[in-house]
């Protein structure tokens, strides 16, 4: 068997979001990345992933487990199939299970429990192993040459684990489609199975960068807001690009106002909409109704999809409720007004995180809310085009497929000019650093505060894993305090006492600010006062 040439790896962007995941493929023959559908040709897959059920009554469908055993521990455990995306959601919905337990990433953090009949890393695995198949299906190649850029949250606290989950279970996943291939010798698959498939991690803000070509001009420092407004949460993030590198100054999340909630009231809207037309069922009932619920959320998700580009939403679903057929209107101006309070809300958070009209160069609307014309509005009338850089167009980078697009077209040239399976030494090198956050300086270590001395660390200052430089501001209560002193703490395996805060005696509550470089410096700052070094 031949060895793979460079100039044949696929470069492959994979965004893994709380709903959907997306991919994009980038290839020599084509500048621009291209989408890569899902088996029913959606440019999104649901991220789901589900066991098939078992049907009882039809022996050969016995996939799980020997029932006929008498003794339950003596079960024999036989071969596990898994549903994906809309399949896996239908079946979830019969059998009235929670899809939030089914979806990937709460998988990836889930640990397996004693009752629990399937490995939900095995789950995952086969996820990304149907994934891989569409994307070679697409790219018209096989398995073993495809290399991908993950792009993931910027990284906070424990989180760090679960990306590392979640690149573990993609890796997975991806040598279980090699392995189907067949036809590679023993050595060849040793070879292949030592190799990372995931030659780079980028954080969603940096990868959205990439998607509207940021990193272009490396003479230009930049700072950028990138506003990503998706299905988990509003996430607003400051990066400084100079000289062509990037650093996240400042992340801040609003799990409030989340795409989903948005769902859950255009759920509520729909719902109220065919009761009143369907006079005879008590106000609230549908909902009550599981299986209509489930219905009317796969039509609100699709309904926001069509807000991006129509006034006007037309509802059908057969047998909503008791035989009753739903066909309701729903217009776009009459869910703004429902939206009012977020719309407001975000509009005030911006505000905030802004700090001033001149702050930031570029600003980048990122996610599946970013569609709606009302949020559109929200950001031109905050961020005039005409006094602010608003990177490329909604046509040229759609923002709910930024983060893919970006991570395609980041490893792209990372491969180009990087990755050569030629080189041995060079391969060993780039693999030895295959899982990392490209771009963004992580904290190593916790940093707390101790109110008694010798114990743990009663308040948390900076996060491990928490994007570099670090500020952070909070109002520490001190009426518990042994002594006239705090002592800082920094925790990585054990906790090392590094430095005190004095004269704290006759105080309640005191204001700490405390910030940690890249360069690992640690500055101070009690009450408002002035910074000092530890």
């Amino acid at each position: 068997m031949t060895e793979t040439n460079e100039e044949n790896y696929v470069s492959v962007g994979l965004d893994v979001g709380s709903q959907n995941a997306r991919i994009f493929i980038s290839q020599k023959s084509s500048a621009i990345p291209s989408i890569v559908p899902n088996e029913i040709g959606q440019r999104y897959t649901l991220a789901l992933s589900t066991p098939e059920p078992e049907i009882e009554a039809d022996p050969m469908n016995d996939q799980y487990w020997d029932n006929n055993q008498k003794k339950k521990d003596a079960k024999v455990k036989k071969e596990v199939h898994y549903l994906y995306g809309d399949a896996a959601r239908k079946s979830l919905q019969r059998e009235k299970k929670s899809l939030a337990q089914h979806t990937i990433l709460n998988m990836v953090e889930m640990e397996p429990s004693e009752d629990d009949v399937f490995d939900h890393k095995e789950a995952c695995a086969s996820f990304f192993q149907h994934l891989t198949s569409l994307t070679t299906n697409a790219s018209h190649t096989k398995a073993q040459t495809l290399r991908y850029v993950l792009s993931i949250p910027p990284s906070q606290g424990d989180e760090l684990a679960s990306h590392t989950n979640l690149s573990e279970v993609i890796q997975r996943g991806l040598l279980k489609s090699i392995d189907l291939e067949g036809g590679y010798k023993k050595s060849d698959k040793k070879r292949i199975h030592s190799e990372k498939r995931i030659v780079s991690v980028l954080t969603h803000p940096i990868a959205i960068a990439h998607a509207h070509k940021l990193f272009q001009d490396s003479s230009k420092s930049q700072n950028v807001l990138i506003v990503d407004w998706g299905a988990a949460s509003l996430s607003m993030s400051h990066v400084k690009i100079v000289s062509g590198i990037a650093q996240i100054q400042e992340h801040v999340v609003e799990s409030s106002l989340s795409g989903k909630n948005i769902v859950s009231l255009l759920v509520k809207h729909i719902a109220e909409l065919f009761e009143r037309k369907n006079r005879g069922i008590p106000p609230g009932e549908v909902l009550y109704n599981k299986k209509a619920k489930a219905k009317l959320e796969v039509a609100a998700e699709d309904a926001l999809r069509t807000f991006g580009y129509s006034p006007k939403v037309t509802i059908t679903i057969d047998g909503l409720f008791e035989g009753m057929d739903c066909h309701v209107d729903v217009m776009l101006a009459r869910f703004e007004m429902l939206l009012g309070n977020i719309l407001r809300s975000a509009e005030g958070k911006l505000n905030v995180f802004q700090g001033g009209v001149d702050k930031f160069d570029t600003v980048i609307g990122a996610g599946n809310i970013m569609r709606m014309k009302c949020v559109e509005k929200m950001m031109d009338r905050i961020f005039p085009k005409d006094k602010v850089s608003r990177g490329e167009s909604i046509n040229v980078v759609p923002p709910e497929e930024a983060a893919a697009m970006g991570c395609a077209m980041y490893g792209s040239e990372f491969l180009s000019s990087n990755y050569h399976i030629g080189a041995e030494e060079e391969e060993e090198k780039i693999l030895d650093h295959g899982l990392v956050e490209e771009e963004v300086s992580l904290s190593p270590l916790s940093i707390g505060l101790s109110l008694v001395e010798g114990d743990p660390a009663a308040v948390i200052m900076v996060e491990q894993g928490a994007p570099l430089p670090a500020l952070v501001t909070k109002m520490v209560d001190v009426s518990g305090c042994s002594g006239d002193s705090l002592d800082i703490v920094q925790i990585i395996d054990d906790e090392k006492p590094v430095g005190k805060i004095e004269g704290i005696q006759d105080q309640k509550e005191i204001e700490i600010t405390m910030e940690l470089t890249v360069t690992g410096n640690l500055n101070v700052a009690v009450n408002g006062g002035p910074m000092s070094t530890i």
